[in-house]
């Protein structure tokens, strides 16, 4: 038997280390973003407290839970979320390209979650573009990096360009917790999605990948239902794919906080072409008649 067979043992070593590395540097990135304007925004603090709850819960980090508890004690203060988060970068690996996005996803999480961009918080994401060019390898990060740029020309970011920038924010994390209530961890990409459901007859003769940690499980019922109705599944993405199907929530097993390996390809093949669209968890559902 294959000591790295799925859902063995050592495998599963495997992934959580890399998890909890990942995870390590996307909270990272959080606290980043937190203190980016300078100072704790009042509308930053309800988010912030969700974030280290819902690290808590899913992840061992006392940095989260130190942060609970000054919360609690009314002792939360800007200095101290300043050198968490120095300190943290210490066992941050600065040439490791993975570790580098996971930073970037969270530190955008962190200036965003209140949905307001201030000054302060455009100008250190446009110097995070600049101090690390691979951070704009795709067509969504290059377009955050574009709008906030145009954003800073003059110097003062406006309403309207606050919101286009925390707009093309949710195109990597998602909705921000001051549009949901909830921390970004876990959420997934917003992305223009094509609708199955209203147009199910595209289906007969395609090519799907499934990705994320769906509603419905096993993931077999919901593969079952698109083969009824004369679509192939594969299990990558490639030039066939003509649909990549997104749950609703990030699988833990990503390589990166809000994307896997499959969204990854993907938005690079759409830079060739349309395709592959992207479709979201509740459209197929509704097309295969499961809500």
């Amino acid at each position: 038997m294959d000591v790295y067979e799925p859902g063995g043992r050592a495998l599963g070593k495997i992934h959580r280390a890399a998890n909890d590395k990942k995870y390590f540097c996307y909270f990272t990135g959080f606290l980043e973003g937190i203190v980016a304007s300078g100072t704790i925004e009042q509308g930053e603090v309800e988010p912030l407290i969700a974030q280290c709850e819902d690290f808590i819960l899913n992840v061992s980090d006392n940095d989260a839970s130190d942060i609970l508890e000054d919360f609690k004690a009314d002792l939360l203060e800007h200095a101290a979320l300043v050198d968490a988060a120095i300190y943290r970068l210490r066992e941050i690996d600065s040439q490791c390209s993975k570790s580098a996005s996971n930073r970037f996803l969270g530190f955008c999480a962190g200036i965003s979650c209140d949905g307001i961009i201030t000054n302060e918080e455009a100008e250190v994401l446009a110097q995070k573009f600049e101090e690390s060019p691979s951070l704009s390898e795709d067509t969504i990060s290059r377009n955050l990096r574009n709008i906030c740029t145009e954003a800073l020309d003059d110097g003062i970011i406006d309403s309207e360009e606050s919101l286009e920038i925390c707009e093309a924010i949710s195109r990597l994390i998602g909705d921000a917790y001051s549009d949901t209530g909830i921390s970004e961890l876990g959420n997934t990409p917003v992305f223009d999605y094509f609708s199955i459901c209203s147009a199910i007859d595209s289906l007969v003769g395609a090519t799907a990948v499934l990705t994320g940690n769906f509603s419905i499980r096993p993931r077999r019922i919901l593969e079952d239902g698109l083969r009824e109705r004369g679509c192939q599944i594969t299990k990558s993405v490639s030039r066939k794919t003509d649909f990549v199907v997104v749950a609703t929530e990030a699988s833990r097993d990503w390589v990166h906080t809000h994307k896997g390996t499959k969204i990854i390809k993907a938005f690079k093949l759409r830079e060739e072409n349309s395709l592959p669209r992207f479709v979201d968890e509740a459209d197929l559902l509704r097309a295969l008649n499961l809500r």
